[in-house]
């Protein structure tokens, strides 16, 4: 039954205060949808708000309030519930009086904790309001001043009628106390549950006004206690633009709890902050930055002192369950999927770390939402990110963060758009094609939430401008019939990852293509690239192989099991030679990794259960930095939470460089391709000679040192998969310390396909007026092997000739020596 309130404020304007009578709906009453014209939604965006939500209730309900100085028609107005997927459409004749409040309630209309509820004019797009809260109840909340100021838990709800007025600045708070004028203006700053003195169970106040405040009235509770005065041993005051340390009158839980802080009246809040277990402790939960940033827990704490400090230190994540609240926090947290079967221990550390500033992705239009992720082939300090609200980032690495890039336009990020130019693209996954260009999944056009649109969109990453316009959509909905159905609820589970991968892997493991039913030949595929797009589906956790072809036309070459019972990402591994399946909490994070069997087939290789200090929250990103970023042994992975619990969406951690995978395929190499440097230490401006085996015979590689990319030589492989560079020289500025050697083929080198950790110490000082000599007759960078070298150009033979005729006796000394 739809059952629709409407109540009036009092408000003056001039010396008049409008009413409006209460009316109700029949239960009979339909919910039709009417249009509005422009003026008429641009007035709703401005007046109707969202004033007051009760979730705990028989049934739940939202109150409005028009704010305007006119009635406002909300016919056809609709109101959702993030959490159980519901909508309350107003029905029609639905007109709000001036300075009015209007209750919808509906037996369907069912709100959860750690929910939000929007509200959308007629058009069904045009966000007008929206609210959301962690994982309780609200009980009820109500906004103050109504229709404008900040959500409140009142002492009692005020359905159909104006939320009470808390106390006016200058009131006397109470028998006793002192003059608490300016009160709106402190905040809670900071919490410890931590039993240390002299600030064991503490929190602070910060004060961001021009006036001192006197809290000696007010009142404070913790999660569970009534509220009771404040325990002040330092005083009563909050000074201007200062800090006052209190304790906690109950004690606080190392397990998880609250502070919330009233005026004397009891039932004004002036603040409340929840943490879950041992957030608060050791450290402190802070805000950062001061009064006005969400909480982090930070290792340091800052009592009685900007907290600016601390937080600019080590950052601890947040437990799971629980992590706390964050204005930009899009869900609360969760921890309900059970690991797959099978899973191993994640090969790497176990305790990944926040990587990225609290709230950096929010944007008008959404929190953060960061669902996918992929770092550049052609530059590991730089990730793409994506959120599911049309909108992309290109971020760099800054210290241990990823931050967005500020040049170019990328510091805010840019929205995407269909090839209309207009729509919500759902975006889900990334990734970068070999052309350089970004490849983006789409789930369904957000404008029309409730229809599956499962596409793949190609932009330019260098358009200039803060919109990005896809040059190709390929449309694959209709190839998905059968899986994804026409449903409003297939249309959250299409595609949530993109990954490419080549060619090259695929024809060299006589992988099979299963439209034609034989070994896969791109050759049929005109227009496609150097390889296959692999789109990850959530509904199924299969991988759809796609070939791509620049007209937006495609062909489905194979659908793979990644044994996940659901996907939410998907990457190509060229260092491990395999691909990843991702999941997210729905099978707490496992992952498996995929090679190609001896039938042609992808099949499971390796089950991988999450980091085990990883919180099982809703991780759908991961991106896996390339092997010529190793250090010790280890290389950075990055996983995104698209619920951005406790503010943070991006969660670094390790993984082994090394495996020790088998091969995979009918015809694998004898062994893994390796390669090493001997001497594996060299000063700058020193040589070395490089080995690698396992290699494709009479094939040309390039061999690159790392972390700044300088080609050594380029040497073609001899009849056994083998190569030889003598005497590479290491160039004489080379960055002292560790660095790695790679091997790739020249035509493919973006994937790397061994890597061996070489150090580079500084050069011996040379003694004033002697030339440094290193070895006998070293090489260029570039030198090549006897054995399946390029020849020498003409240019060096020639300088060769002329070095001869000039000098025989040299030539005499060092024709031994040249003739290795």
């Amino acid at each position: 039954m739809l059952k629709l309130l409407s109540r009036p404020l009092a408000l003056s304007v001039g010396s008049a205060v409008l009413l409006a009578g209460l009316f109700a709906v029949p239960a009979a009453a339909t919910a039709d949808v009417v249009s509005q014209d422009t003026s008429q939604v641009s007035a709703a965006a401005s007046a109707l708000r969202i004033n007051e939500i009760e979730t705990n209730g028989t049934p739940d309900w939202v109150e409005l309030v028009n704010t305007a100085a006119q009635p406002l028609d909300a016919s056809g107005f609709m109101l959702t519930g993030r959490g159980n997927t519901v909508t309350l459409t107003l029905p029609s004749n639905t007109v709000i009086a001036a300075g009015a409040v209007y209750v919808a309630e509906s037996s369907t209309f069912k709100l959860k904790k750690g929910d939000k509820v929007s509200l959308f004019a007629a058009d069904g797009t045009t966000l007008l309001d929206s609210y959301e809260w962690g994982d309780f109840h609200l009980d009820t909340y109500g906004r103050v001043p109504n229709g404008t100021g900040d959500f409140v838990q009142q002492a009692a709800p005020s359905k159909g009628e104006l939320n009470p007025a808390p106390t006016e600045p200058g009131e006397d708070p109470g028998e006793g106390g002192g003059d608490d004028s300016g009160w709106q203006s402190v905040k809670i700053n900071e919490v410890t549950s931590a039993n240390d003195d002299p600030t064991h169970d503490a929190y602070e106040l910060v004060n961001t006004g021009d006036i001192d405040v006197d809290v000696s009235a007010w009142l404070q509770s913790d999660s569970t206690s009534l509220p009771a005065a404040i325990s002040a041993p330092n005083g009563t005051v909050v000074p201007a633009r200062g800090y006052l340390v209190l304790l906690s009158n109950q004690g606080l839980s190392s397990d998880g709890d609250s502070v919330k802080v009233y005026r004397a009246d009891g039932s004004t809040i002036v603040d409340t902050v929840g943490w879950g277990a041992s957030d608060a402790q050791p450290g402190s939960w802070s805000r950062c930055a001061d009064a006005t940033g969400a909480f982090v827990h930070t290792a340091a704490a800052s009592f009685g002192s900007s907290n600016a400090t601390a937080c600019a230190g080590t950052i601890i994540a947040p437990s799971a369950p629980g992590g706390g609240e964050a204005a930009c926090q899009t869900e609360a947290p969760s921890d309900f999927g059970k690991a797959i079967e099978g899973g191993i221990a994640w090969p790497g550390s176990q305790n990944p770390v926040v990587s990225d500033n609290a709230c950096q992705f929010v944007t008008t239009l959404s929190g953060q939402d960061v669902s996918g992720l992929d770092i550049d082939p052609s530059a590991p300090t730089v990730m793409w990110a994506v959120k599911n609200k049309s909108h992309v980032y290109r971020l760099v690495k800054s210290g241990d963060l990823w931050v967005p890039d500020t040049a170019n336009g990328w510091s805010a990020g840019k929205d995407i758009v269909f090839p209309s130019g207009g729509g919500q693209p759902d975006s889900e996954g990334i990734t970068v094609g070999p052309d350089g260009f970004l490849y983006i999944t789409t789930e369904r056009d957000n404008a029309a939430s409730g229809v599956p649109l499962d596409s793949v969109l190609r932009f330019d990453p260098n358009e200039s401008g803060a919109t990005l316009h896809p040059t190709v959509q390929w449309d694959l909905t209709a190839d998905l019939a059968g899986v994804i159905d026409p449903v409003k609820a297939d249309s959250n589970l299409g595609f949530e990852g993109i990954t490419w991968v080549p060619d090259s892997y695929l024809t060299t493991n006589a992988f099979i293509d299963q439209s034609t039913g034989k070994t896969y030949d791109p050759s049929i595929y005109e227009g496609h690239g150097t390889g296959l797009y692999f789109g990850a589906l959530e509904k199924n956790g299969h991988l759809y192989a796609y070939a791509l072809n620049a007209d937006g036309t495609f062909h489905r070459v194979a659908s793979i099991d990644t044994g996940l019972p659901m996907i939410q990402e998907t990457q190509w591994d060229a260092d491990a030679q395999r691909v990843w399946a991702v999941a997210d909490n729905s099978s707490a994070g496992s992952a498996t990794l995929l090679k190609i069997d001896a039938q042609g087939g992808f099949v499971v290789d390796r089950i991988y259960d999450r980091p085990t200090g990883l919180p099982n929250n809703n991780n759908e990103g991961f991106a896996i930095a390339p092997s010529s970023t190793c250090v010790n042994g280890v290389k950075e992975v990055i996983r995104a939470d698209d619920g951005n619990n406790g503010g943070h969406s991006l969660w670094s951690g390790t993984i082994s460089c090394d495996l020790a995978l088998g091969p995979q395929g009918p015809n694998p190499p004898a062994s893994a391709p390796t390669v090493t440097a001997t001497p594996s230490t060299v000063q700058a401006g020193g040589v070395t000679t490089i080995v690698a085996a396992g290699l494709v015979p009479d094939t040309e590689y390039a061999v690159v040192l790392h972390s700044d990319p300088v080609t050594l030589g380029s040497v073609v492989t001899d009849s056994t998969g083998a190569l030889t560079l003598r005497d590479a020289r290491i160039p004489a500025d080379t960055t002292v310390g560790a660095h790695t050697i790679t091997v790739a083929a020249a035509s493919d080198p973006a994937t790397v396909v061994a890597s061996s950790p070489f150090t580079v110490t500084a050069a011996a000082a040379v003694p004033s007026g002697t030339t440094p000599v290193q070895g006998d007759g070293p090489a260029k960078p570039g030198s090549l092997a006897s054995t399946g070298a390029q020849p020498l150009p003409a240019t060096a033979i020639g300088a060769l000739l002329l070095m001869l005729g000039a000098g025989v006796v040299i030539g005499r000394r060092r024709r031994s020596a040249s003739a290795e």
